[in-house]
């Protein structure tokens, strides 16, 4: 797969270049947009926002996460999300109007198919049934290139991802992505994604390398100390079913308040810093 990858052409660290320079060069890298609301705040003119931003990034095309799905995160530091069913598929329709014919990446629900098994059964049910129904709308009225995301290697076992993924999907999802605002790394990523596509109808994948370069600390997902930044976002990934490495996680946004952290989602410059230091190839 080719992908025309849009590198911004804003300053997103405008309040931090100052103090830390460094965290510059995260940005001359592609990273993903996310959309979503926080605190019930409903995410107003998305169409006209996306054609704000298509104008901006052509012909290349930028990367989205859609992380919109009511009791997000199970509550926890990312918690927000719609409030209702039909706040949540209005919302699905608004972005699928502004994207309309054409292709951009698309990461859908981060953890939200992983999170349902934690769940009630009849709370899962209803979680399946509405990702279908966002899915279908996306699909049906987009070219975009959606991956559900399942989580990482080190949570699911690759026959319950793949059979997750299943009961969600349908014939034009083209994938899954793996390792979204994780650490394993990227070979790890790999070798549990493709045991994934021999369960799964959607069968290509993406990984998000974007913290991944130093691996794992333990079982630590809230900002671990002592990380680095993965490969560059890249399409030559020398895999057949792997379409993408990805910054899918913006490097330097927060995870959460643990380990001295802003709140989740936050762009946290000392953190962002050390990731560029801890990163060889970066320079």
């Amino acid at each position: 797969m080719d992908y025309p990858f849009y590198v911004n052409d804003f300053d997103r660290v405008r309040d931090h270049a100052a103090k830390y320079p460094l965290v510059r060069k995260i940005f001359e890298h592609p990273v993903a947009f996310w959309y979503g609301q926080r605190n019930g705040k409903p995410v107003k003119h998305l169409e006209k926002s996306l054609a704000r931003l298509f104008r901006r990034t052509s012909p290349t095309l930028p990367i989205f996460v859609l992380y919109n799905l009511p009791n997000r995160d199970m509550g926890q530091y990312s918690k927000g999300g719609a409030g209702s069913t039909a706040s949540y598929l209005e919302f699905i329709e608004s972005f699928a109007l502004g994207v309309g014919k054409l292709s951009p990446i698309v990461i859908f629900e981060p953890d939200a198919l992983p999170h349902s098994t934690e769940m009630e059964p009849k709370d899962a049910l209803w979680r399946y049934d509405l990702m279908r129904q966002a899915l279908t709308i996306l699909t049906e009225r987009t070219n975009a290139l959606v991956y559900v995301d399942i989580g990482h290697s080190n949570w699911l076992d690759p026959e319950t991802a793949g059979k997750l993924l299943n009961t969600v999907s349908n014939p034009k999802v083209r994938g899954f992505s793996v390792n979204v605002s994780n650490f394993r790394t990227t070979a790890e990523s790999v070798k549990w994604a493709e045991r994934v596509s021999e369960y799964a109808n959607c069968n290509h994948y993406v990984v998000d390398t974007s913290r991944n370069g130093n691996g794992p600390y333990g079982n630590e997902w809230c900002n671990p100390p002592g990380r680095a930044i993965g490969q560059a976002p890249t399409t030559d990934t020398g895999q057949a079913l792997c379409d993408a490495y990805l910054w899918i996680k913006i490097p330097g946004e927060s995870d959460g308040r643990k380990n001295n952290g802003p709140r989740a989602g936050r762009f946290w410059p000392v953190y962002a810093e050390q990731l560029v230091l801890n990163t060889s190839w970066m320079g």
